[in-house]
């Protein structure tokens, strides 16, 4: 037991609780994100400095693969940015940095593995074609924590080499400018260039509005991991960057983790960053550890700057591939350091084997409950789509409401049940599928009172299948509904245009019975 695996853990739990407990919008994400940062710790503790190696062949293959795809489509297909399998470049910027710079170190103190050129030659220029500045400026500071850690720790650096990686990302960076002249650029704004401010203003934009979100939030837990979607979509009139375009990210997972878990959410992920370059750099003072031990521990923490450079400026810590190859570094790093310093001492019932097999078998079956329930109901409700796609629908109502019954924290399912027994309704006339699509849009409003969407399906099944409602809803709590969701979505003009119907409606009908 370590200090750094207690705080990853701790990290991990506070994500996975506070979004059971305290998420007014609870997100299945969640407890997954945790449990590929403490899978990955998990891995990269058990492997060490000696399968270290291997991990790392595993990864870079990965990672070379996915940066040839990147490359692939900025030559051929006009991309203005390589973003390969990712929706956004700095995805791919953060994950090339994760695996580029442990790569350098290796190459820069005199690894004789001929392979690392060429795997810093695609790297290095998928980083410059991604044109994320936050993953450059990550590279820079990363480049730098790698010189002072050599340094301390008299690791030779072979200088011809750092400077050959240096030329291949400025190649990168220079072919991306090409991008800004070639004709029909997929991506491009005008005049947008890889060293334009636009982005940068937007950002500006999101953190103010996440600053004044902290200020009125709960500072102990939050306002629920996933949740500043919601916060944006009540404000998008207030920032002009963002009355049309969708994030769900802050673009500085300090300030949205703040936001989102609280103070002890931020305090357990500065500890996971911080607690390794600290331990590092005490480790590497003295002569206990020999030199390759020490190289790979400069390589470890390299990945970990990177990551948490770029943090400031986008949202690492939110993809998973990132979180996963992070915990790794983590992990391999915390066990070489293992042999020069010993772990903490764990309490004497700990040391009964009866007990840590019981202990075990207990939090496995827990976390396979947390992790395994929510794939099985989306596997329903994939299941059950698709046959409402086919025309079958009792078997589309099995899967619909098995997924909203396995899950019920998850609004998405019970709105999907809704909107297919509202369709049902409307195409029989049917009571009974009126009541219950009433009775799912319920559930899903209960299960996310910050979601629009259930609560516009429910003001369109009281308008138009009011008659086969027990209970139609009144004029005014239609009113009060259509206010509400202009409330929670107050730039979509789908729900706009509903009030102004709604209104409308009323008023000629008001206008019927004067006269």
């Amino acid at each position: 037991m370590t200090v750094l695996g207690i705080a990853v853990c701790v990290f991990a739990l506070w994500i996975v609780g506070t979004n059971f407990w305290a998420n007014p919008s609870y997100t299945s994400a969640a407890p997954y994100h945790a449990a590929f940062l403490v899978s990955g710790f998990y891995v990269g503790r058990r492997a060490g400095a000696a399968g270290g190696g291997m991990l790392l062949s595993v990864a870079l293959t990965f990672a070379v693969g996915v940066s040839i795809w990147g490359v692939w489509q900025w030559f051929s297909q006009n991309e203005m940015r390589a973003h390969s399998l990712f929706i956004t470049p700095a995805t791919l910027g953060s994950l090339v940095n994760l695996l580029l710079l442990p790569t350098l170190v290796l190459f820069a103190c005199g690894s004789p593995r001929r392979i690392l050129l060429p795997i810093l030659v695609i790297l290095g220029v998928t980083l410059g074609l991604a044109q994320s500045r936050g993953a450059w400026v990550a590279f820079g500071g990363a480049v730098v924590a790698i010189l002072l850690l050599a340094h301390r720790a008299g690791v030779a650096v072979d200088r011809r080499r750092l400077a050959i990686a240096a030329m291949i990302l400025a190649c990168g960076v220079a072919l991306s400018w090409v991008a800004a002249d070639r004709p029909d650029v997929v991506g491009a704004y005008p005049g947008e260039t890889p060293f334009s401010t636009v982005s940068f203003n937007h950002r500006i934009q999101l953190y103010d509005l996440a600053v004044k979100s902290i200020a009125n939030s709960p500072w102990l837990v939050g306002t629920g991991y996933h949740s500043f979607f919601y916060l944006l979509e009540f404000s998008r009139a207030s920032i002009p960057a963002f009355v049309t375009a969708q994030t769900y990210f802050v673009h500085n997972d300090y300030l949205q983790v703040l936001l989102e878990l609280g103070l002890p959410g931020l305090m357990a992920m500065l500890a996971i960053v911080s607690i390794p370059l600290l331990r590092v750099w005490r480790a590497l003072g003295g002569n206990a550890l020999p030199t390759q031990d020490r190289v790979i521990l400069i390589a470890a923490v390299a990945a970990i700057t990177s990551m948490a450079v770029h943090a400031l400026v986008d949202f690492p810590f939110y993809i998973p591939v990132c979180i996963l190859l992070f915990g790794v570094a983590l992990g391999i790093l915390d066990a070489v350091l293992l042999r020069v310093r010993r772990g903490l001492s764990v309490p004497r019932l700990f040391a009964n084997v009866t007990f840590r097999r019981v202990a075990g078998a207990a939090l496995g079956t827990l976390v396979a409950w947390i992790l395994i329930l929510p794939v099985v109901a989306e596997a329903a409700s994939i299941y059950g789509t698709r046959q409402w796609q086919a025309g079958r629908g009792q078997n589309a109502a099995f899967g619909l409401e098995a997924a909203r019954r396995l899950d019920p924290r998850d609004w998405r399912y019970h709105w999907y049940a809704g909107q297919f027994w509202m369709a049902e309704a409307l195409n029989r006339a049917d009571r009974t599928a009126a009541a219950f699509a009433e009775r799912a849009l319920v559930a899903a409003q209960a299960a996310n009172s910050r979601e629009v969407r259930p609560l516009y399906d429910r003001i369109l099944l009281n308008r138009r299948l009011g008659k086969l409602l027990a209970t139609p809803a009144s004029r005014e709590t239609l009113v009060a509904w259509a206010n509400r969701a202009v409330e929670l979505s107050p730039s979509d003009p789908a729900v706009r245009a509903e009030r102004d119907s709604l209104v409308k409606e009323l008023q000629f009908a008001d206008q019927g019975n004067r006269k």
